[in-house]
């Protein structure tokens, strides 16, 4: 109750950055997981499958990543209610981890997933997941920082 209470208490910046952060984490774990089910065939018979259309191409879930990036930010340039930054912030992050998950394959251009090149995915998603946490719990001492920096010029 009391982490709450805390939480009501903060600025809408910092609730938007922890939502995303928390929906960015857990989008980006799942789909981890999720992949390995697949790739390793641990269940070869279960609901967990590529995605192929009838003639064959093959969606990533970057191509999902990418939709929700371009649908959210929208909604957040259409909107000022804070209510609705709260709500996109959860699938902003979600869009971050679809998209971040495959970083390897859109800066490579290749399916690059699993192999040793795929780690770039990680990398990136790391780097997110410390700039976001970054901002959400260290807010009121980089806005402090910046705020200093150019104030002195």
């Amino acid at each position: 109750m009391r982490l709450r209470h805390h939480y009501a208490h903060l600025d809408l910046g910092r609730r938007v950055a922890i939502r995303a952060l928390v929906a960015f984490l857990i989008t980006f774990v799942v789909l981890r997981i999720l992949t390995a089910v697949i790739h390793f065939e641990v269940f070869p018979h279960g609901p967990f499958r590529n995605v192929f259309t009838r003639s064959g191409l093959h969606i990533h879930h970057l191509f999902w990543g990418i939709l929700l990036l371009m649908l959210t930010g929208f909604v957040a340039l259409a909107t000022r209610a804070p209510v609705w930054h709260l709500r996109v912030a959860i699938i902003f992050g979600i869009a971050l981890g679809l998209t971040l998950d495959e970083f390897a394959l859109w800066l490579r251009l290749a399916d690059v997933y699993w192999s040793p090149e795929g780690i770039e995915s990680l990398k990136a998603a790391a780097v997110v997941a410390a700039l976001l946490g970054l901002y959400a719990f260290g807010q009121p001492f980089w806005h402090a920082f910046i705020k200093d920096l150019f104030a002195r010029r």
